[in-house]
């Protein structure tokens, strides 16, 4: 499957502490993610990664990589076309950054286990227990040999299956096709805009069964269009 490493929009490490619970009040609209970034609450990150994300809690410890991944793998998962969704598709498209990875499973071989797993031995991003407690763990992946290294166990791996809420794919296909509609329209449309990508943490699928743990919103996003 193709999933690629990206740049990210996310918490100042200093400030993770202050930037979740704000998260609601961040992602309101393009004015207050500006504002945070020009403050320094969030920070994008100058180049592509791939990043590593672990959940740890009751019933255990689950490791997923983060990375974008073309928008039709979750052409399949329509969800339902309520009002609701299509709220949370414009939602989106307006403020052109995906608030949160949807979750994805897929058939991990071994080697990629022990990928993950030298990556999480470096210093980590961030480690935040939300009030369930549960702890969240992030590490970035930018060395050159570790990023190839996690392409080439990705692009051997067959598609991904969703293990998220069926809504918020369907809201993330049509913020994609949103956006891609208002590029037709301008005639600026070229099918390699970040907005035909989603990103995605994929956990293995021995790990999971049903839904999968979900990365906080705000944690690891990704930016779909210029705002």
């Amino acid at each position: 499957m193709k999933a690629l490493p990206f740049p990210c929009i996310r918490p100042a490490q200093d400030r993770v502490l202050e930037a979740l619970p704000a998260m609601g009040s961040i992602l309101s609209g393009n004015d207050a993610l500006r504002g945070a970034l020009a403050d320094g609450l969030m920070l994008k990150d100058p180049g592509a990664a791939y990043y590593v994300y672990e959940c740890s809690g009751e019933p255990g410890r689950v490791t997923g990589v983060v990375a974008i991944c073309p928008t039709s793998v979750l052409a399949g998962d329509k969800g339902d076309a309520s009002t609701d969704v299509a709220a949370a598709a414009r939602a989106i498209a307006e403020l052109k950054v995906q608030p949160r990875p949807v979750s994805l499973s897929y058939e991990a071989s071994p080697v990629m286990d022990i990928i993950l797993g030298a990556a999480k031995e470096g210093a980590s991003l961030y480690a935040v227990t939300d009030p369930a407690g549960i702890t969240h763990r992030a590490w970035e992946v930018k060395r050159e040999d570790a990023v190839g290294a996690i392409r080439a166990m990705l692009d051997q791996a067959p598609e991904p299956a969703l293990a998220d809420d069926p809504a918020y794919a369907a809201a993330l296909t049509g913020a994609s096709q949103l956006l891609a509609d208002e590029a037709r329209a301008a005639g600026t449309y070229t099918g390699k805009e970040p907005f035909n990508f989603t990103v995605a943490v994929f956990f293995p699928a021995a790990q999971v069964s049903g839904a999968a743990p979900q990365v906080p919103t705000g944690l690891l996003t990704h930016q779909v269009a210029r705002f």
